[in-house]
């Protein structure tokens, strides 16, 4: 196929000189308003070493992008544990605290030819997945140009846009037929890329990539004892509270007891110093507290018993049909809701969940779960979301988000598979 003369013009544009390029981010970084290492990724210069083996090279076009990138890499890695990966974005972002192993999050490199030939040579990427907009011409061109197959595929709220302010006729569709494979949201989407001039061939409808998480593991024999000596008693879950959200958890428990007098509140928090705070606060406010590191049994006499975070937490997901995610009153970021959908407990959570805001915002709107303020609202809501039919609706509803794009991100994966396969025979 003959180059589009957008792609032609647009290439007279970035063949020039890098200089103008580095002086302007050696200026934002001078005032501060991007860091030394934004600025080397963006120039694609002081980079690591690269990887040994197969690297897969992610860009996340929107911040809606990166959680799939995440959990597709994750699912490769089952079968690859070796790959290894990195992801660009093509917007500016703060590094997500929750980046899979074997994976390197960074800025994606100017649109500069000079700055381009420098990242894909240091980096040799075997495949590139583009996810969302955002799309880099120069930087998709000469990914091709090397032989790297390219995969767009695309996100919620990403639009098939261009990261540049030079508007040239012409190039967003030229950029788009760029890639050698698509999967598109959905039917609109489809004729969007049919449009551009792709084959329908290389196009497939299967809507979104699914976001996962990592499913904590628990004992299956501990689950049973603990069921046995909690029997019939109603049961909640308060995981991973900060030392400033003791208060409000305590002051739940006692507004839910009013309704249900034989209520078990199992809450978890992180340091030894935040676990003596809760246990001195659960005394003062006349609850009587048991230590789960002291093998104490959950018997009718404990009202609360204290766990520590993360160690087990799949097997309280488990055992409660109700949990407050923590780290989310206070100004913490929150708590991924993943993990306790999956396990079907219903969610309630406060409003400050900046570190997994698209995930929550698609749980609230799915009425998946339930948005509080203060321990007052946060023990009416425990009440009410523990009635069985309430709190088996908002599981059904958050589990019905947890499956979305499984089978779409099972099929890339093995997409993915295929051309690492494919690129692991030509270099044998």
């Amino acid at each position: 196929m003959a180059r589009a003369l957008s792609l032609i013009a647009y290439a007279a544009f970035s063949s020039r000189p890098e200089a103008p390029v580095r002086q302007m981010l050696t200026k934002l970084q001078r005032a501060g308003t991007i860091t030394d290492e934004a600025l080397n990724q963006r120039l694609a210069q002081n980079a690591p070493p690269r990887p040994l083996g197969n690297l897969i090279w992610f860009n996340a076009g929107s911040e809606h992008a990166i959680a799939p990138c995440f959990e597709l890499f994750r699912r490769l890695r089952e079968d690859r544990p070796d790959l290894r990966g990195i992801i660009t974005t093509t917007y500016q972002s703060l590094v997500p605290h929750d980046v899979p192993k074997g994976l390197l999050f960074m800025q994606a490199p100017e649109d500069r030819l000079t700055i381009v030939r420098r990242f894909l040579t240091h980096w040799d990427p075997d495949c590139l997945i583009w996810v969302g907009g955002g799309f880099r011409p120069a930087l998709i061109e000469k990914a091709q140009s090397r032989g790297i197959p390219t995969v767009s595929i695309d996100a919620p709220e990403s639009t098939h846009s261009l990261a540049l302010n030079k508007i040239i006729p012409g190039l967003k569709t030229a950029t788009m037929c760029l890639f050698e494979h698509v999967f598109a949201a959905n039917i609109t989407q489809s004729i969007a890329w049919q449009r551009a001039g792709l084959n329908s061939e290389n196009i497939e409808v299967m809507g979104y990539l699914g976001e996962g998480a990592t499913v904590p593991q628990f004992d299956e024999s501990e689950l049973e004892a603990l069921s046995e000596d909690i029997g019939t008693r109603p049961v909640w879950f308060a995981a991973n509270i900060g030392p400033a959200e003791i208060r409000d958890v305590v002051r739940a428990h006692k507004v839910a007891l009013r309704r249900a007098h034989r209520l078990l509140l199992i809450v978890s928090a992180q340091g030894a110093e935040t676990v003596r705070q809760l246990q001195a606060h659960c005394t003062n406010q006349g609850l009587t507290s048991a230590l789960r590191a002291d093998n104490k049994a959950a018997s009718d006499a404990v009202q609360v018993l204290i766990v520590n975070a993360g160690a087990e937490d799949g097997l309280w997901y488990r055992l409660a049909p109700v949990t407050f995610l923590g780290q989310s009153i206070t100004d913490g970021g929150g708590c991924d809701p993943y993990p306790a959908a999956i396990f079907g407990s219903a969610i309630i959570h406060g409003p400050n969940v900046s570190y997994f805001s698209s995930r929550y915002a698609r749980f609230d709107a799915a009425n998946a779960a339930r948005l509080v303020t203060c321990g007052d609202t946060l023990g009416q809501a425990v009440s009410e979301v523990s009635a069985p039919d309430y709190a088996a609706n908002m599981a059904s509803a958050a589990w019905e988000i947890c499956s979305e794009g499984a089978e779409m991100t099972d099929r890339v994966a093995s997409l993915a598979h295929d051309i690492l396969d494919l690129r692991e025979e030509m270099l044998a």
